[in-house]
């Protein structure tokens, strides 16, 4: 955190930034092996099965996923950093106000986008999305429900789990006196673990209720919730020396490239094998953001950083991108080439969401200054 009186973690913003891309990188990776087939990169000719580079790279890829995880593990950081010291300046929460922060942040966003879509599904002849359950914020159970994925709200999802937070949190860390707030975190953890075995057990639909479900995912947000109450208690410089750095990314690469994160075969690794990969990330985090001696090569405004605040939009529109470019482009002058592929999404995805955040969002979240009761950079 910066030495100014507002709370702000610059280098965040950097990580943010990295894991909206994280998610683009797979959704564009899967909308060209679903629409034009696997790289020729990754296969073999005559086979056009994966070599072993192949292999590794598929699963690296498929595994990106998990930058919804850091997305949630910095939510829940954040949120409830800023709550704890709200509560314990004014010994109280300001429900109301912090319910209007988060909404100007994520609604004029996510109802535009559900606002075009009618005239995207008809432009792309596409079929049309079941509204009402993004309308009110249940895109995850109406998923699950369906067993299917809806263009263009498939990744809306995670917002709606990300909401169900901030429907209950202020309320927890308002009411419940704060030497009973760790011990409540870990109580939201259990009874997470709780619910995937349980649903592994009774459910048809394990797979679905396992990636989508608030209460299988509300977990990760959890634990960013505790590393902020320790933070609070006590502001440590973080120091994780260089040979082990290097060592855990290595861990982390190695395990990306070779062992599938949603794969829940066994009560297990229903229950526990995702905090591997938690783990790893909370470690880094921490490094990456609190450690003094930690060798920042990028300065404290770069495009990175910049491109963090706009994640959200990067985020939001980057699978709404791709069906456009794949029917408008792609089909439309009878290319397949991945290299055009890929540089047209990416660019379209860091260019509209920077369009969008300084027409659109910014202008909306100056009236954000009207609710502060902490002051936060954003």
């Amino acid at each position: 955190m910066n030495n100014s009186n507002k709370i702000y973690f610059q280098h965040l913003d950097v990580v943010r930034f990295i894991a909206a891309f994280m998610i683009v990188i797979l959704h564009t990776y899967d909308a060209y092996n679903g629409w034009f087939g696997h790289l020729q990169i990754l296969v073999d000719k005559e086979t056009q099965s994966f070599t072993f580079f192949g292999k590794l790279m598929n699963q690296f890829f498929e595994n990106l996923g998990t930058g919804v995880d850091i997305f949630f593990l910095i939510s829940g950081f954040l949120i409830t950093y800023i709550l704890l010291q709200e509560k314990e300046k004014f010994d109280k929460i300001n429900i109301f106000k912090f319910m209007i922060r988060r909404s100007l942040r994520i609604w004029p966003l996510y109802f535009l986008i559900i606002a075009f879509t009618p005239f995207l599904v008809s432009w792309l002849d596409s079929d049309s999305p079941n509204y009402l359950y993004n309308l009110f914020f249940i895109n995850n159970f109406g998923t699950i429900h369906t067993q299917t994925w809806t263009y263009p709200f498939s990744h809306f999802w995670s917002i709606c789990i990300e909401e169900h937070f901030y429907l209950v949190w202020p309320f927890v860390v308002a009411f419940i006196p704060k030497k009973r707030l760790l011990n409540t975190f870990y109580l939201f953890i259990i009874a997470s673990i709780l619910f995937r075995i349980y649903i592994f057990y009774t459910s048809d639909n394990v797979w679905y209720n396992l990636f989508l479900h608030t209460l299988s995912r509300i977990d990760v947000i959890v634990i960013g919730a505790i590393g902020a109450y320790y933070y609070s208690e006590n502001r440590i410089d973080f120091n994780l020396g260089k040979t082990l750095r290097i060592a855990i990314y290595a861990i982390l690469l190695l395990a990306l490239c070779i062992e599938p994160i949603v794969l829940w075969n066994t009560v297990f690794l229903v229950g526990f094998k995702k905090y591997f990969y938690i783990l790893i990330f909370s470690v880094l985090l921490l490094d990456f953001n609190l450690n003094s001696n930690f060798k920042h090569f990028l300065p404290a405004k770069s495009i990175f950083h910049y491109l963090g605040k706009v994640s959200y939009g990067i985020y939001m529109y980057s699978n709404v991108i791709l069906l456009i470019v794949v029917k408008k482009i792609m089909w439309l002058y009878e290319f397949k080439s991945p290299f055009l592929f890929f540089v047209i999404v990416f660019s379209l995805a860091i260019l509209i969401p920077i369009i969008s955040y300084e027409l659109f969002e910014k202008q909306i979240l100056k009236l954000n200054k009207y609710f502060r009761v902490i002051e936060t950079e954003r």
